[in-house]
């Protein structure tokens, strides 16, 4: 089950960084798009049953993303900082990731964040010169997406992808098939 993506797209100028609300949700629903047909591509099988419309219309499902979305973001540092101990199953959610899998038909949720970061030509030029300015102008994404059991919380797999422009189809797809090859 694929979680409500979260996109942060900023500007970052000479006079300060601002946010870009529009461009983060046009991202949020490509990247949502290119990460569930990526897992679908790979031979797994994934959903998205946490619709904007199914979220707006029940209040309990709602928190409840909301807690497994907090609870990730306080664990990310630590598991940013040593994903190699991810394979030893050292970082969990914890047993609350339980309440969005209540069917029992899911084997692992999916998280994904992604930043993303479009340098004016002002500051493009004051940080790199020539090659600053000629660079300016894109948005670069960094996309973190992490797997996590749905009954346990363990984290089982993290991978962090780095795109110009919006992720696309096929970006995740190497990636995600090293998930579904037996160890």
């Amino acid at each position: 089950m694929v979680l409500p993506c979260i996109v942060q797209v900023t500007k970052q100028g000479v006079k300060g960084s601002e946010g870009m609300g529009k461009e983060g949700e046009d991202a949020t629903t490509a990247l949502a798009s290119a990460v569930t047909g990526d897992l679908t591509r790979s031979g797994l099988t994934a959903t998205t049953p946490f619709t904007e419309e199914a979220l707006k219309d029940n209040n309990d499902l709602r928190y409840a993303v909301a807690d497994v979305q907090r609870k990730y973001d306080e664990v990310a540092p630590q598991i940013y900082r040593k994903p190699k101990d991810i394979r030893k199953g050292r970082f969990t959610l914890g047993d609350m990731v339980a309440v969005l899998n209540s069917k029992g038909d899911a084997d692992a949720l999916v998280i994904v964040h992604a930043d993303g970061v479009k340098q004016t030509k002002g500051k493009g030029a004051l940080s790199g010169g020539l090659v600053g300015l000629a660079m300016s102008g894109g948005v670069y994404y960094t996309t973190r997406v992490v797997l996590v059991d749905a009954k346990s919380g363990d984290v089982l797999f993290m991978d962090n992808f780095v795109t110009n422009g919006i992720p696309k189809d096929k970006v995740f797809e190497k990636s995600f098939k090293r998930i579904s090859e037996p160890k």
